[in-house]
């Protein structure tokens, strides 16, 4: 019953395309209600959204696509799981496309937003909502990166982000890495205002490279394993 008021929450009355009932259960997901190798049952999710097999398992390809879904024959399919090799890889190349991203960005930068970026940061300092620190997480970095008008490398960048926000917000969940993130993005700021390219590419390298040791640390310690029984009920 709990996850079906998500479901109906997330909804938000949109009708039920393959489109949005991808963009609910990739919010549960990301959000950690399901666990990596938890099957996502066609029965149980078509009768959530009162649609056929169709959309569902249109939504579940594009999942699949996205690196969230693993589609198994004759198992249907499940959340992906993402090894520690592949968590660290990601956050490597993310690393590299962010600090393009925002070397690129940086002539566009405005006083607007750095006074942006500064109210991010005080409401995050002050956050005890995971959920809410994870989004102010993901919109400090695109502060930084979206100026850049490089659509297709936002689009890269998103994508990689989809990958390992679900693992990022289990690390925030369960150690300190929120206060040492800070102190990061902190730093970042600072090196963002003098503009300052070669200290500000080091500094988000030096962020994401201790993000994925903790995470591969995490990750090693926490591996999930496929759960025996199913907690999706309608």
């Amino acid at each position: 019953m709990i996850l079906l008021s998500l479901v109906t929450a997330l909804r938000d009355n949109r009708p039920s395309s393959p489109e949005v009932i991808a963009d609910v259960l990739r919010s549960l997901i990301l959000r950690g209600h399901f666990t990596g190798g938890e099957p996502l049952r066609q029965d149980t999710i078509a009768k959530w959204f009162g649609v056929s097999h169709i959309p569902v398992r249109e939504a579940l390809r594009q999942l699949t696509a996205e690196g969230l879904v693993e589609l198994r024959d004759k198992r249907g399919a499940m959340v992906a799981i993402l090894k520690p090799d592949e968590a660290e890889e990601i956050l490597e190349v993310r690393c590299v496309l962010e600090a393009k991203a925002a070397s690129l960005a940086m002539p566009r930068w405005t006083d607007a937003t750095f006074e942006a970026l500064e109210e991010n940061l005080a409401e995050a300092e002050s956050c005890t909502s995971i959920d809410r620190w994870n989004d102010l997480n993901r919109s400090f970095h695109g502060g930084l990166y979206q100026p850049c008008a490089r659509p297709r490398l936002l689009a890269l960048i998103g994508n990689l982000n989809i990958h390992v926000e679900r693992y990022i917000r289990l690390l925030v969940s369960q150690s300190d890495y929120r206060l040492q993130a800070q102190r990061e993005h902190r730093a970042i700021l600072a090196s963002a205002r003098v503009k300052n390219v070669a200290a500000l590419t080091a500094l988000i390298e030096h962020h994401a490279m201790e993000t994925a040791v903790q995470l591969r640390r995490f990750l090693s310690s926490h591996m999930e394993q496929p759960p025996r029984r199913s907690r999706q009920k309608p």
